[in-house]
């Protein structure tokens, strides 16, 4: 259990600001003095042992009373837990196969600046026996130092495992709900990017063509849907062809764009995703409300996520196999569009009528009610609503062609009546 404190890295940003005075989790609660040291553990029977946590700020300038006033406000805390007259904390090294958790006197951690202590509760069992608990827990390989991650792996995650180890109870949510919450974006990143990747090498393996017969004409507008940051940049995997490289099979190397229908494809499932996110998140915020009583909430939580994650990237690559069709019946109709006006005018009325179905397709596929087969019934009703679409766009493109031909018209019949007659003289 020995590390070098100077060595150690422990460390985590909690934005939200802890309740002041008093907070009860179950048997949990914040004892009012506040002063490092000073506290006195209550006179219990023999065999029953005070379980508490110390949180600290962390020194930002070394001036006491502007530390004090910016941690707070930045809300960064490290913990230790305090039991058998120890505090058992846990940071990172570069030692491989050594423990990252080590002692320091209760409260008086140097590294730190101590702010409050958590009564977490009573632990049954002679000090020598829940001591060497901890040690076995502290040389489990989850712990050892060289896995300490700041997002992922702190020493609040230390804290609140050998919480539930001792007593099946969490600290309150605010200690690490920085740390949480970008653990979490990480997650719902790169599972929004694994789900995207493979859906969408599937789209190209099956729309993709080495003739370029069905590529994407240039110029002709996708099916567009507003997408995100979340998924800017990111790589897609190369299809598998056998050969381990993007070609199409010729030498030619296939980008993405020439696969009719791609950034409707992609701009549909990252918009879809994100919608699907919003909406479910706040079954994470009350996952600590809902918990069955004697579940882990961590355990609770993560299965919300898990099935969150798995319900958006579903509802992400239903609604964008349905635009991508779409998107690819508009690109073979407007490239029958002469060029100038009809197109322009073609443009702008897919965009009015289009709008709309790309609206109900995300939240039909959101409330899981979306069927993505082109040969279901929902997808005859698509394509004919599509069909309406397109024949509105076509109206609007047949109309600009006949106003520019009567611009035309009168602009020649005009520089005719404006030339004077010639007159032939016989001499």
């Amino acid at each position: 259990l020995k590390a070098d404190p100077a060595s150690i890295t422990h460390c985590v940003l909690c934005l939200r600001l802890p309740l002041p005075r008093l907070l009860h989790i179950g048997t949990m609660g914040v004892e009012a003095s506040h002063q490092a040291g000073e506290y006195q553990e209550p006179s219990l029977p023999e065999g029953v042992l005070e379980v508490r946590i110390s949180v600290y700020k962390l020194e930002l300038t070394g001036v006491g009373i502007l530390d004090q006033i910016g941690a707070g406000l930045a809300g960064t805390y490290h913990t230790g837990l305090v039991v058998g007259g120890k505090e058992f904390a846990f940071g990172g090294h570069d030692m491989p196969g050594k423990s990252g958790v080590y002692a320091t006197k209760p409260e008086l951690n140097q590294d730190y600046l101590f702010y409050q202590r958590i009564i977490v509760g009573r632990k049954t069992g002679r000090q020598e026996e829940v001591l060497s608990l901890v040690r076995q827990f502290a040389c489990s390989e989850r712990w050892c130092g060289t896995s300490y991650d700041l997002i992922e792996r702190n020493c609040n995650h230390f804290v609140s495992d050998l919480c539930w180890a001792l007593l099946q109870v969490r600290p309150p949510d605010w200690i690490n709900s920085t740390a949480d919450g970008i653990a979490l974006s990480r997650r719902r990143g790169r599972k929004e990017n694994e789900a995207m990747n493979e859906a969408f090498v599937a789209y190209r393996c099956q729309f993709g063509s080495s003739s370029g017969s069905i590529a994407k004409v240039a110029g002709a507008p996708d099916v567009a849907v507003s997408s995100s940051a979340a998924t800017a940049g990111a790589q897609l995997p190369r299809p598998p062809n056998g050969n381990g490289d993007r070609s199409d099979g010729t030498g030619r190397a296939r980008s993405d764009e020439e696969v009719r229908g791609s950034k409707a494809f992609k701009d549909a499932f990252t918009a879809t995703f994100e919608l699907c996110w919003s909406r479910g998140r706040e079954m994470l915020r009350t996952a600590r409300d809902t918990c069955p009583e004697g579940e882990d909430v961590n355990g609770h939580k993560m299965k919300i996520e898990v099935d969150l994650l798995s319900t958006c990237a579903s509802a992400a690559i239903c609604a964008a196999e349905v635009v991508a069709h779409a998107a690819r019946l508009a690109a073979e109709a407007r490239a029958k569009q002469p060029a100038g006006a009809a197109v322009e005018a073609w443009d702008m009325a897919w965009a009015r009528a289009s709008s709309a179905l790309l609206r109900s397709w995300r939240e039909e596929a959101v409330a899981g009610r979306l069927d993505a087969k082109p040969n279901s019934e929902q997808g005859i009703d698509r394509r004919k609503k599509v069909e309406d679409a397109l024949a509105a766009a076509e109206r609007a493109a047949m109309e600009a062609i006949r106003s520019e031909q009567a611009r035309r018209s009168e602009s020649s019949g005009r520089m005719c009546s404006s030339l004077e007659p010639l007159t032939l003289t016989v001499g």
